[in-house]
């Protein structure tokens, strides 16, 4: 059996348990039906944005007393995040936390909310989340039965290697693993070295036997996978501040009071600074356990690799008046150096 069809077989499995529960399996102390909030994530239990999502379920509970209550599945049991999407469509999941890229396979503007060198910093990011920046296009999917509730963020893609990598020129001729995305393939061409697509699992062995010369992600990353014992020098280049989406089916949304969805929206909001911060602090452990290792954080001028890929994020930003209209608000968001 496949593994989109286990995937499948279990999300109608989660579906029909939920509707036992729905009828009376499960009830509240004053006997009314308790609605099971099904979240997809591919992370663990320890993951900043799991724990974001796992408070949010648990104040959504209290403030119904008790009528709604989510549970999570995490580390991908229930498949690919590329197929989360189709499972919130049709009703057999409820939410999911899943990169741009699943919106991105619906509405080619969401390549605009995670385009290289779009942002400062994880504050960046978040100011513009918090201005509202993005909400627009976030409730385009509508049209899909979905909706963009928020964005998650899962930290600043830098790149590691054997060496230090102050500029451009230090990237000439290195291979530098990314994800499968044309958009990443390209940035690393822009930034002055060659890009090769390869899954995470094999990073680590690629760069002990020299198939590439450097990975790029976040400290958590570098970290967690122990990278910095065959790429000692983390180098923070800022190419991409990494924006996950938390996605909701609109037959859940349209099925909660106007009460309850007021409520929710603003739990959402409390939830997505709990992630940012969750995760900054993340990231200031990954730091100490990784120099704790030996790794060396090396800070170069990154306006010198923006630079060179400010023709990539001008033909992301000018694809459409959306994408342009969104550049525009994100740097009015950019703080003066």
């Amino acid at each position: 059996m496949g593994k989109k069809l286990i995937a499948l077989f279990l999300c109608v499995s989660i579906f029909a348990c939920s509707v036992l529960a729905g009828c009376g399996a499960n009830t509240t102390p004053n006997g009314q039906g308790v609605k099971i909030i099904r979240v997809a994530f591919n992370q663990n239990e320890e993951h900043p944005q799991y724990k974001a999502m796992k408070e949010l379920g648990e104040k959504f509970e209290e403030a119904t007393d008790g009528r709604y209550k989510m549970v999570i599945y995490p580390n991908g049991v229930l498949g690919e995040q590329g197929s989360m999407a189709e499972f919130i469509r049709t009703g057999a999941l409820d939410m999911a936390i899943v990169p741009c890229s699943v919106p991105e396979g619906y509405d080619a503007d969401f390549a605009i909310v995670g385009a290289p060198y779009l942002y400062q910093d994880m504050d960046h990011l978040r100011r513009s989340v918090q201005a509202g920046v993005f909400d627009d296009l976030f409730q385009s999917t509508r049209t899909f039965n979905f909706e963009v509730l928020t964005v998650y963020t899962a930290g600043e893609r830098n790149i590691y290697a054997e060496k230090p990598v102050n500029s451009p020129d230090d990237l000439k001729g290195m291979i530098v693993r990314v994800n499968d995305s044309a958009t990443y393939l390209n940035m690393v061409k822009y930034m002055g070295g060659v890009g090769t697509a390869m899954s995470q699992s094999e990073v680590y062995t690629a760069l002990q036997q020299g198939v590439i010369d450097a990975g790029e992600n976040s400290e958590r990353v570098y970290t967690d996978f122990k990278h910095y014992e065959v790429a000692k020098y983390y180098s923070y280049t800022r190419h991409i501040v990494h924006p996950d989406v938390v996605i909701a089916s609109t037959n859940f949304l349209d099925n909660l009071s106007d009460t309850d969805k007021a409520v929710f929206d603003n739990l959402i909001k409390d939830s997505t600074d709990y992630e940012f911060d969750a995760f900054a602090q993340s990231v200031q452990e990954a730091k100490k356990d990784a120099e704790g290792q030996g790794a060396i954080f090396v800070y170069p001028d990154v306006s010198l690799f923006r630079e060179k890929c400010q023709p990539l994020l001008d033909s992301i930003s000018s694809q459409s008046d959306v994408t342009k209209n969104i550049y525009d608000k994100v740097e009015a968001l950019r703080e003066e150096n």
